[in-house]
Parts: structure tokens; C-alpha cells; sequence
């Protein structure tokens, strides 16, 4: 048996040391980030300036979601209603049709 990759496992370990300690630092970071968001403002026990404007443009979305789907509901309606009237004008051409076939004359050979 050869000799052990001894400083190989030692470069992959330093490497992994390397990767989980960034990592760490994102997580710390990330979770400033997270308790200053939440966190009240200069001690006055109000949101931050950044989480009211959050609330405004929720509000805004939100108007424009119900208009979205009121608008979605108007056309669905419309195309139920001119989806029915194809269906009576196919009805009534088959109808006319069929009398149509009825009623032409047999010639006679000659």
C-alpha cells in the first residue's frame, strides 16, 4: 500500500475551513440585515422608513390585483357569452342546413 495522501486531505480540508467560514460571515450578515429591517427606528417604536414603503407598494399591488381580476372576470364573461352565441349560430346553420338538403329537387335522368 502507497503512502497516504496526507497533504491532499489537508488542502481539501483547508479549502472546506475556508468555504464554511464565508458562509458564516454571509449568514452573520444576513442576519444584520434581517433584525435592522424588523428592527423600530431610533428608538421611537416605529417601522423603518424601508418596511412603510414595503406597506405602501403591498397596497398598491394589491389594488392592482383586484383590478387584474375584476378585469379577468369581464373577459372570461365575454367569451362565455360569445362562446354560447357561436353555439346557437352553429345550432341554427345546421338547421338551415338540414332543411336546405330536404328541399332540393330530385332530377330526374335523362
Amino acid at each position: 500500500m502507497g503512502p497516504l495522501p496526507i497533504a491532499q486531505w489537508n488542502a481539501a480540508l483547508d479549502d472546506m475551513e475556508t468555504a464554511l467560514t464565508g458562509a458564516a460571515r454571509a449568514l452573520e450578515r444576513s442576519d444584520e440585515r434581517w433584525e435592522l429591517a424588523g428592527a423600530p427606528s431610533a428608538g421611537e417604536g416605529e417601522a423603518p422608513v424601508a418596511l412603510d414603503r414595503l406597506d405602501v407598494r403591498l397596497v398598491d399591488w394589491e389594488a392592482r390585483a383586484r383590478a387584474a381580476e375584476g378585469v379577468t372576470r369581464a373577459a372570461e364573461a365575454e367569451i362565455a357569452d360569445r362562446a354560447e352565441a357561436v353555439g346557437r349560430w352553429r345550432a341554427l346553420f345546421a338547421q338551415w342546413e338540414h332543411v336546405l338538403q330536404q328541399e332540393q329537387p330530385t332530377h330526374p335522368a335523362s
